[in-house]
């Protein structure tokens, strides 16, 4: 009963304005409300009235780092630990933003203060067998999970770790039965980025697939999505379990030239045909199998093809990690029962990780289809309140979604688009086209609850591509 709480403690405020455990627990209470903001607000505010807190400053340390403000995060765990010297739970939690930096020596080592400290904490020895797991240590990594569950044997997300080590290992018998016991367990919600069962189902149904017992991992990824349909690694499984399947039955096209499968009368066909379908494989601690992504056609010369589209749909900067298997579709509606030709991609050149600009390029060798060739980029100012459409391939429907919009804002660095639906997972490297069928950006981020993205303008694209060393 939050909004109870919060009022008690607000109460309690009003009657001390000095009480700072009323604010501490405030802030905990907005935090469990996903109200960030106000809950660091209160953090602040209780180490303001008591600067020697250390709860308070480990407290404040975990609303930043919900928020990803993973530098901020750290000072204050560090701040924590100097207060005091003895808090297994801040190490613990400067562990986790160490991670989540890729600093992993560092993280391990304040995994392992954790446990020095309080050798009874399943937390840290599973934060440790995650941390192994990046490093590719993975007897290591494996003994630590092992460890978390003697501890707890309920300890769910200890389960899919583990799973996910020896998976990793290629045994895949013992993969299947640590997944299994994750599913037989309560379930827990206090992870990221989903349930412990979300995760077991989507994991269990990986390791089947890899098994080649597909239609059985099918039902892993639909089980997946029933608990958490908004997964989105679930949604991209279930659908590349889907077109395996296909495949296997002999019903993938293996034609050059998909022309045959355009469908007729369709306006908006020059404009879908350059815009791709980019799949890439990931086996990260946050990518559980496939990351789908949009793209457009920039460049063709012979049978090169040039594509441009965000480094993080083929790269994950936190593991500094390529995609596996990067593969690109171009649009077309096959006849029931068959499936759309892929084509193989590499990456031919990317912003470095560190670089604010996301932006990456592909290239595919081989002859396709003449009308597949690039828009044409608008030469005229973009304005506030301009008429835009978007193409992406959200991860709960279809491919090649279009949605209306206008443009609510623009620098020269940025666009700031405002679409009827909210743009979701799976449209980043899609398309920002005016009236005009002419291109303007492509998108980079998405808000989904405010329904908005930023986009890049394609003058910013062309120059960041020239300076490394790609002239369109």
């Amino acid at each position: 009963k939050l909004d109870e709480a919060i009022a008690a403690y607000n109460k309690a405020i009003q009657l001390n304005p000095n009480d700072a455990t009323a604010y501490n627990n405030l802030g905990n209470a907005l935090r469990e409300q996903n109200k960030l903001d106000e809950a660091i607000a209160a953090y602040n505010k209780a180490i303001q009235l008591n600067p020697n807190d250390a709860t308070a400053y480990n407290n404040l340390g975990n609303a930043l780092r919900e928020q990803n403000k993973l530098d901020e995060a750290i000072a204050a765990y560090n701040k924590a630990i100097q207060l005091n010297p003895n808090d297994a739970t801040a190490y613990n939690n400067l562990g986790n933003a160490l991670r989540e930096q890729n600093k992993l020596d560092e993280a391990i080592a304040a995994y392992n203060k954790a446990i020095q400290l309080n050798p009874n904490d399943p937390t840290a020895y599973n934060g440790l067998g995650v941390a192994l797991s990046d490093q590719k240590k993975l007897d290591e990594a494996i003994a630590a999970y092992n460890k978390a569950i003697q501890l707890n044997p309920n300890y769910a997300y200890a389960y899919n770790g583990l799973g996910n080590a020896l998976r990793q290992q290629n045994k895949l018998d013992e993969a299947i039965a640590a997944y299994n016991k994750a599913l037989n367990l309560p379930e827990d919600k206090s992870g990221t980025p989903t349930t412990a069962h979300t995760l077991a189902h989507n994991n269990l149904g990986r390791v089947l697939q890899q098994q080649g017992k597909i239609e059985e991992a099918i039902k892993e990824f639909n089980q997946a999505i029933a608990i958490d349909p908004n997964y989105v690694y679930a949604s991209n499984n279930l659908n590349e379990a889907q077109r395996l399947l296909g495949v296997k039955s002999g019903n993938v096209a293996e034609a050059s030239d998909d022309r045959a499968w355009l469908p007729k009368n369709e306006p908006s066909l020059p404009v879908l045909r350059p815009v791709v379908f980019i799949t890439a494989e990931f086996n990260t601690r946050e990518r559980l199998g496939n990351e789908n992504g949009a793209g457009i056609v920039i460049k063709r010369e012979g049978n090169r093809t040039l594509i441009v589209t965000n480094r993080h749909v083929i790269f994950d900067k936190d593991s500094r990690q390529e995609g596996k298997n990067i593969q690109v579709e171009f649009f077309s509606q096959p006849p029931s029962g068959k499936v759309r030709m892929r084509r193989d991609a590499k990456l031919l050149v990317m912003t470095p990780p560190d670089d604010s600009m996301d932006l990456a390029v592909l290239e595919v060798i081989g002859n396709l289809p003449k009308d597949i060739k690039p828009l044409p980029t608008s030469a005229n100012p973009i304005h506030r309140g301009m008429s835009i459409r978007t193409i992406g391939h959200p991860f709960d429907q279809v491919p090649w979604s279009r949605d209306s919009g206008e443009i609510s804002s623009h620098s020269n660095q940025q666009i700031l688009i405002s679409v009827k639906v909210a743009i979701k997972a799976g449209y980043s490297g899609g398309p920002v086209i005016n009236s005009q069928n002419q291109l303007l950006g492509i998108i980079v981020e998405r808000d989904s609850a405010s329904g908005q993205a930023f986009a890049y303008p394609m003058s910013v694209i062309k120059e960041k591509l020239r300076n490394l060393g790609l002239a369109l």
